[in-house]
């Protein structure tokens, strides 16, 4: 089976300097290696800089652009178990407050880019995704979500998640038609947080061994970066330009997300 790489940044930055910043590097970078990606875009972060989204949407064929809700309201309680102890990390919003951050943020991708948002990133992520709230996935169906990236946590609410983890529907919560996209092995910023910005080579590492193993056994990785870690420590996107290049060498497809789960919807239906 090809093995298949979705990379997808949570663009959630609170400084227009960096949105572009990011933005144009992450855009060249892509049109470059010719490697499609999704960007799940903060609606307060749209709202603040919508000219330069504007201007990279516009511009790029690269990038599917989706939503992360309008202030990064958290869907669920993360719950951190470390060596440490217990941490209640960030508290879930109410179903309320989901629908109109989710409500809000679709209306301005619509209304300021002119696209349809099918796809949601859930803030920090969570255990399991949402597979134990069939209420808040009702309420994302309602908006019109069709996608979500919200597995990105393991069982103690932390990382990273294991690779077989493979996309899936929410077909038992009652939802065929919705995909869940987890978020296998680290988030950039956490891993980066921990071994310090500067181990650009030793992050390297960690990502070429990622995709030596998904190749391995032809799986999907659903990478997850952010604008603003995608630049700190890394100004020209090192990083990124050379985990593409590995990854196209390698064999893997690239592809966004919104596009894997009309393919995945397609075969579902046959």
């Amino acid at each position: 089976m090809e093995p298949t790489l979705l990379i997808g940044y949570d663009v959630e930055s609170n400084d227009p300097k960096v949105l572009e910043d990011f933005l144009l590097k992450a855009s060249r970078i892509h049109e470059e290696l010719d490697a499609p990606c999704t960007l799940f875009v903060l609606g307060r972060s749209l709202e603040m800089a919508p000219d330069i989204f504007v201007r990279v949407a516009a511009g790029s064929g690269m990038f599917d652009i989706q939503q992360h809700t309008y202030s990064h309201l958290p869907l669920k309680s993360v719950v951190i178990e470390s060596d440490n102890g217990v941490t209640m990390f960030c508290r879930g919003g109410s179903l309320d407050e989901i629908r109109e951050e989710v409500g809000k943020t679709k209306k301005l991708i619509s209304e300021l880019l002119g696209l349809e948002c099918i796809g949601l990133t859930g803030p920090n992520g969570y255990y399991r995704g949402l597979m134990d709230r069939p209420d808040i996935l009702e309420v994302l169906h309602e908006l019109g979500i069709r996608f979500t990236r919200t597995y990105a946590r393991n069982e103690k609410d932390w990382q990273p998640v294991p690779f077989e983890v493979q996309p899936f529907f929410y077909e038992p919560q009652g939802f065929p038609d919705m995909m869940e996209f987890p978020v296998q092995g680290w988030q950039d910023c956490i891993w980066r947080e921990i071994h310090g910005w500067e181990k650009v080579d030793l992050y390297l590492e960690m990502l070429f061994e990622g995709l030596e193993f998904m190749a391995s056994r032809g799986l999907t990785w659903c990478y997850c970066g952010h604008d603003w870690s995608s630049i700190k420590g890394d100004p020209d996107m090192r990083i990124m330009r050379e985990f593409i290049r590995r990854a196209k060498e390698m064999g893997f497809r690239l592809t966004s997300y919104r596009d894997y789960f009309e393919e995945a919807s397609r075969s579902r239906d046959r």
